[in-house]
């Protein structure tokens, strides 16, 4: 694979089952345990830890962003189930699965939900639910070549389900019709097809476009087992990533939704992976012969790749007036009051000018590499104060504010016609 896409690789962001934010909204933890004899709890951060409910195990730090901006002088190339826009001069010889394969196992079951084979590596997605962790699988291609690829990285939580990724970097003669084998007694053989990955010029070509406030989205439609499958791919500004496509939305009311032209709004149903944001959807298909469906994402939640540092002189006692204003991500905002908790914790409030009436409303951001807890509005989802430990006597603190959290409203809107998209 290229080296823009290495480049693009990144660490585990987003656990298997805890993403949906809390519907209390109220002393949200903002930042992973680094070690304080207080465990927190994340809110609206990637890096969400909950003990006793979740334990990631980080075995490589590698895992495939999604979000690859791709010129119309390129050739792209969508890889299904694991939600990356291969961006190459000219187009590749890649080999993919285009649609996931489940397989019972003992009681539980066990999905290949993504491969990609090319000249410089192999990577393959899958999830559990009820069946053991693997740490490699085997292999077989058509002519009876074995190959051996270890597990990268692996995500479970207490409700029997687990996320992992298998990764070989070099090139291995893979393609066609092969097996996919994993050494349990028995043993567990899954019969897999890898197709050659289909070639665009454009991302409108690939499926439904609409551009909105500087981010454009892109809906890849298909139909697999009677369902619905749609795949959201976007371009969007360098130092701006989408962290949720409006699919577990930050507001419930402003989530994605599939409606036909009677109105009526059919559930979709989606699964926990490895990259970041959810990106794939599922919905039921079921005597719809010739209707056209239309989905609408009202809003999405970005973070920007900005920061700022912030020098604060802290009370001696009780809270101070400080109204002190800064700008991140080109959003103004302001710290209003400091309030010294005690000898050791001091709390931030924070003003950020939150407006629904506006295209962009920054919403939330977190301290870096420092533990903290968060309020957040029940209603708005606005960040209200950050509270964090201070050295006892201290009279200066300096912090930096960092992954500032922006709403961008759309809507984004998506005709869908099941003779188009459905009918095969």
């Amino acid at each position: 694979m290229s080296n823009e896409i290495k480049r693009e690789i990144e660490e585990i962001q987003i656990p298997l089952e805890l993403h949906r934010r809390s519907k209390m909204g109220i002393q949200q933890a903002l930042s992973e345990y680094k070690g304080n004899k207080r465990i927190v709890k994340k809110w609206a951060n990637r890096r969400i830890l909950a003990a006793s409910v979740l334990v990631v195990i980080i075995l490589s730090s590698a895992v495939f962003n999604t979000q690859v901006l791709a010129t119309i002088q390129k050739a792209l190339q969508y890889i299904p189930g694991i939600g990356t826009v291969v961006e190459d001069d000219a187009p590749q010889e890649r080999y993919v699965l285009d649609q996931p394969i489940s397989t019972e196992v003992d009681g539980g079951s066990l999905v290949v939900t993504g491969m990609v084979v090319d000249d410089e590596m192999t990577y393959i997605t899958m999830n559990g639910t009820n069946v053991e962790k693997y740490q490699s699988v085997k292999l077989v291609n058509g002519k009876g070549e074995e190959y051996t690829i270890k597990s990268s990285q692996m995500v479970w939580g207490s409700n029997g389900k687990w996320t992992g990724s298998y990764w070989h970097e070099g090139k291995l003669d893979l393609k066609g019709q092969m097996k996919l084998i994993i050494a349990e007694n028995p043993e567990i053989v899954i019969p897999l097809t890898l197709n050659k990955a289909k070639s665009f010029d454009r991302y409108q070509d690939m499926g439904g476009t609409a551009a909105v406030n500087g981010v454009t989205i892109t809906a890849i439609a298909n139909k697999m087992d009677g369902l619905a499958r749609v795949a959201l791919v976007s371009q969007q500004p360098k130092d701006l990533k989408i962290i949720d496509f409006g699919i577990d939305g930050v507001h419930e009311d402003k989530r994605l939704y599939v409606a036909d032209v009677a109105g009526k709004v059919y559930p979709i149903q989606y699964d926990w992976g490895l990259s970041n944001p959810v990106r794939e959807f599922y919905f039921d298909l079921s005597g719809s012969d010739g209707k056209t469906y239309n989905m609408t994402i009202p809003e999405i939640n970005v973070t920007y790749d900005d920061k700022v540092k912030l020098s604060l002189d802290i009370p001696s006692h009780g809270v101070i007036d400080v109204e002190k204003s800064f700008e991140i991500a080109g959003f103004p905002a302001t710290i209003t009051k400091l309030e010294r908790i005690n000898d050791d914790q001091l709390r931030l409030y924070v003003n950020l000018n939150y407006n629904e009436q506006t295209s962009k409303s920054l919403h939330n951001f977190r301290i870096d590499s420092m533990s903290h807890m968060a309020k957040i509005n029940e209603q708005t989802k606005e960040l209200e104060y950050l509270e964090f430990d201070i050295k006892p006597n201290s009279k200066k603190v300096k912090i930096t504010l960092t992954e500032p959290e922006v709403i961008i409203r759309g809507p984004w809107k998506f005709e869908l016609p099941y003779d188009k998209y459905f009918s095969n």
